[in-house]
């Protein structure tokens, strides 16, 4: 599964991460089984407190949000020191990472993404592969809500298994 952030400081499309940890392929995630639905219960609250424990101001995610891996990093922290921070948790709570036949799939579908919004927005900035991300003070149009409609459509359209998440 992928994410699109609404609004926020820092919307991202966390795709390919698997903790939808802001950048790279070294993601986890994994559709959620009904067996472990009930197994995994507490991980956004456990995955919180790790954050914390971590020195990171976070908000517990819902326990479906770690299963799919659409966790956003907060406005002006260390993206790299997050990201670290939360592999960790992640592997200490047992979130495994996404197959490379996933990675490859979020890597296409984003980069489709990325040129539909190119299509309306000509500057809008190259990519990573398989994340879209922006902040608001880097690219100002992202703050239209113009902007995040073609987002919206862009994705539906091109990565139709993405959900829709509010950070910030």
């Amino acid at each position: 599964m992928t994410t699109t952030p609404r609004s926020s400081s820092r919307p991202l499309f966390a795709g390919l991460l698997a903790l939808g940890l802001v950048t790279g392929l070294s993601a986890c995630t994994g559709a959620p089984s009904s067996a472990a639905g009930t197994a995994d219960a507490g991980l956004g609250s456990r995955w919180g407190a790790c954050m914390r424990s971590a020195g990171f101001s976070v908000e517990d995610p819902s326990d479906d949000q770690i299963r799919s891996g659409t966790i956003t990093s907060p406005s002006g922290v260390d993206q790299d020191r997050f990201r670290s921070a939360a592999d960790q948790c992640a592997e200490d709570l047992g979130v495994h990472g996404a197959d490379s036949a996933s990675k490859e799939k979020w890597i296409r579908e984003y980069d489709q993404v990325a040129s539909c919004i190119r299509d309306a927005y000509p500057d809008f900035p190259e990519q990573r592969p398989g994340v879209i991300e922006w902040d608001r003070e880097e690219y100002p149009p992202a703050g239209d809500p113009a902007f995040q409609q073609r987002a919206d459509e862009c994705t539906r359209k091109y990565s139709p298994d993405t959900k829709t998440q509010s950070v910030g």
